[in-house]
């Protein structure tokens, strides 16, 4: 039996613009899109990873709510939160269709300003070492964007601090995933503390 949790469908924070552009195009070509279209309710903010992330969730909930609806070549993850903002309403149908991982991390939600992910990133790195993010030439510096580092540095602190959700809410800009946003030589740590 299902969970009863209800799940969406985000972008990867770390995934490529192309990657992107490519899930974008492929969705449209199979369902509706035009909520993110110039007057649709979810195209403002106009960034290419919320307009990702609105139509990934499409898919997501049309095909079922498996794992593998929502991996588009690693640059998708399940959301345990809802990820709506503003007048833009990310649906669910309800949980994964299959057991709930037990590993879960903190990510960026897309659509945050650059002003509140510059928050995040000073509050968080205030308290754990982000260095591997925010420093050209760490492991997880590339690619070079807030949403990125602030993901990064979101996770470590939601890590350290116990995996609870209130850690990971950053003034409602923070999403709980239950698939692991590492990439490349990056590792997104793992708390072994409940």
């Amino acid at each position: 039996m299902p969970n009863e949790q209800k799940t969406w469908c985000i972008a990867n924070p770390l995934a490529s613009n192309s990657a992107l552009a490519a899930n974008i195009e492929s969705i449209c070509s199979q369902l509706n899109c035009s909520s993110i279209n110039p007057r649709g309710s979810c195209f403002e903010p106009n960034t290419r990873i919320h307009h990702a992330s609105f139509v990934m969730n499409l898919y997501y909930q049309a095909n079922g709510r498996h794992l593998v609806d929502c991996n588009f070549i690693n640059s998708g993850l399940v959301s345990l939160i809802d990820p709506s903002h503003h007048n833009c309403t990310f649906h669910s149908s309800g949980g994964l269709e299959s057991d709930e991982p037990s590993d879960t991390w903190c990510v960026a939600k897309p659509g945050t300003s650059d002003e509140l992910l510059q928050l995040n990133i000073n509050f968080a790195c205030n308290l754990v070492d982000c260095s591997a993010a925010t420093r050209s030439g760490g492991v997880c510096y590339s690619p070079s964007t807030l949403i990125n580092h602030a993901s990064y540095a979101m996770n470590l602190y939601y890590q350290i601090t116990g995996r609870k959700k209130s850690n990971c809410s950053f003034r409602e800009t923070g999403l709980i995933v239950s698939s692991d946003p590492s990439y490349g030589n990056c590792s997104y740590s793992i708390s072994t503390m409940q």
